[in-house]
């Protein structure tokens, strides 16, 4: 299959953040399940002054913007693991120390910058030979590449990743004009969005799938909290929306546990289990031998509602033989129950508003369990990187969840953790005292902790799920021709 990779970003040319690791990781994983992988992005200045051997193409071309005739031409050259990139130069746009903005501004022209740079990109899979089946668009930046595809009706199929929604590339109305396209495309069910044109609303729209990095993100952005005010556009067009779990890098998410303990371990999961337990307990001055579990709450700065779900089974909670350990702020309404916490329960009860970037990890692979009882968030990280620990998740049931997190059954056994359905606080005790009790069954528990360690989220397993979508997006197109 040979695909294009659309994106504003690719490590280590030019990145600004994830956007251009996941690419990169993405396109690489393609190629090694034996694909024609090839990325297209900017000419930026990063790579022109970066040590980069790109060599000229033949490809040259103008493109339309709105009466005005902007010219490229196309350099490429190779990654490091091998990856064919293309790069559209035109310095009027990309000759830039900044790829969005610089002095804390964005750019006044980025609409134009990046209508120029989709319509290139459509342009650019007209001329490979052999064309591409698949350009894959990443972000607002690419997200009008679908649009001009589908208007110029292009035998492609065009997938949409969004990695984040809170970025959409609104603009004014008047830049609409630039796309050259007929006025019909923007109206409510095109292009425009509140009076603005919007991108990334544009390629929800127009592209033949949209995916978001993993199912519990896919439904949280059916929620106007989450959806960034798009939620109402991604619901009426769920039927060509996926969740595909973006990989996880375990060498970052997952550090071994003698970088998080300072000090040489035996090799085994076991040994590393009880030293990082041993560890954090010691570190935060607990209980160093509770006979129940040690649970860990870490609270995210966008679910400040967490502990909220805990406040009324403190008490069971930590007069059940267990350590509770929480890092992150919460709302101002926990702060006196943390205070009390802390006096009432001084060796089981931990709070740690600042905790730093080690010892959030320590507690992921320290703890026994860990509690998400109100958002798994947009990636689930810190339940997959709990669960490579052997830390087992108790968490909400909520649409999307099972793609992370099954429920323990022990007749069928299978499961890597407890999922509940009520949304009241005791539904929550009845799954902790559940958990404990089948703590003190240590032989239980160990296959439990292995089955949730053998759980794979690399990018080899989100490549798969993609490289799916694709072969089932051109079936479509040969049966739609048929």
């Amino acid at each position: 299959m040979k695909i294009l990779m659309a994106t504003s970003e690719f490590s280590p040319l030019g990145s600004t953040g994830d956007l251009g690791d996941q690419v990169r990781i993405l396109a690489i994983e393609l190629k090694k399940l034996g694909h024609d992988v090839s990325v297209v992005m900017p000419f930026y200045r990063s790579v022109r002054e970066g040590k980069y051997a790109t060599r000229p193409t033949k490809d040259e071309f103008q493109v339309n913007l709105g009466g005005k005739r902007a010219s490229s031409d196309v350099l490429e050259t190779t990654s490091p693991e091998g990856i064919q990139v293309y790069l559209v130069r035109r310095d009027e746009y990309f000759d830039r120390s900044g790829i969005y903005g610089g002095d804390g501004r964005n750019y006044d022209d980025n609409a134009e910058r990046f209508i120029f740079f989709s319509k290139a990109v459509v342009e650019l899979a007209g001329r490979i030979l052999p064309s591409p089946e698949v350009i894959h668009c990443h972000d607002w930046t690419t997200a009008l590449t679908p649009v001009f595809a589908r208007d110029r009706q292009m035998p492609i199929r065009t997938v949409l990743t969004i990695h984040n929604l809170e970025y959409q590339g609104s603009f004014w109305s008047f830049d609409f004009g630039l796309t050259g396209l007929p006025g019909s495309y923007f109206g409510p069910k095109g292009l425009e969005f509140y009076g603005r044109m919007n991108f990334l609303k544009s390629g929800i729209l127009y592209a033949d799938a949209v995916t978001l990095p993993g199912e519990p993100a896919l439904f949280e952005a059916f929620t106007p909290q989450h959806g960034f005010g798009l939620d109402s556009v991604l619901q009426e067009n769920r039927f060509h929306l996926h969740g595909i779990p973006h990989g996880v890098d375990y060498a970052q998410t997952n550090p071994p546990s003698q970088e998080l303990v300072g000090r040489p371990q035996q090799s085994g999961a076991t040994n590393g289990k009880s030293s990082c337990r041993r560890a954090l307990l010691e570190k935060l001055e607990l209980e160093q031998n509770p006979n129940g579990m040690v649970l860990y709450l870490p609270i995210e700065s966008t679910d400040e509602e967490a502990f909220g779900y805990l406040k009324p089974i403190l008490d069971l909670i930590l007069t059940a033989d267990t350590c509770l350990v929480v890092t992150g702020e919460g709302s101002d309404e926990d702060l006196a129950a943390f205070i009390v916490a802390e006096r009432k329960y001084p060796a089981r009860f931990a709070h740690l508003p600042n905790p730093g970037p080690t010892l959030p990890v320590l507690g992921l692979a320290g703890a026994d369990v860990i509690l998400l009882p109100s958002s798994l968030g947009f990636h689930g990280e810190n339940a997959i990187a709990a669960m490579r620990y052997g830390t087992l998740p108790i968490v909400k049931a909520r649409k999307g969840v099972h793609q992370i997190v099954s429920d323990y059954d022990p007749a069928k056994e299978s499961g890597c953790g407890f999922v509940y359905n009520d949304h009241f606080p005791m539904a929550l005790w009845d799954s902790i005292r559940r958990a404990n009790q089948l703590y003190r069954q240590p032989e239980e528990w160990k296959k439990l902790m292995q089955r949730a360690e053998a759980l794979d989220f690399s990018w080899t397993q989100s490549a798969k799920a993609f490289v799916r979508l694709y072969a089932n997006l051109l079936r479509h197109q040969e049966a739609a021709q048929a």
